[in-house]
């Protein structure tokens, strides 16, 4: 597995909205806070390619701001389409620093 530096905590957003970050290779992550703890997904909805770091956050589910696909932020889970799920990536925060783990 890949460490990856992501950005540091005093710049993430409030609780409850999200952050979208580029990573080197392109990719582009979403990034939520929850009751304290970060979530990371991949930021492209698999519908129609929507910015899911856009979207509402409530609970657990961000909706894509394009056509409402909704997606677990703790598991990538689609709750719309059964098998149209993102990717998560676990987060790791070191002296305020916010890392991910790529494979």
């Amino acid at each position: 597995m890949k460490r990856v530096k992501l950005d540091q905590t005093k710049d993430l957003p409030a609780e409850g909205k999200g952050k979208v970050l580029l990573l080197q290779d392109g990719r582009e992550i979403a990034i939520f806070k929850r009751e304290g703890k970060l979530y990371a997904i991949d930021n492209i909805c698999p519908h129609e390619g929507g910015p899911l770091g856009d979207g509402v956050f409530e609970e657990d589910i961000v909706t894509c701001p394009w056509h409402g696909w909704q997606f677990d932020v703790k598991t990538g889970a689609c709750q719309n389409l059964c098998g149209e799920n993102v990717c998560c990536y676990p987060v790791e925060v070191e002296n305020g620093e916010i890392f991910l783990r790529l494979e």
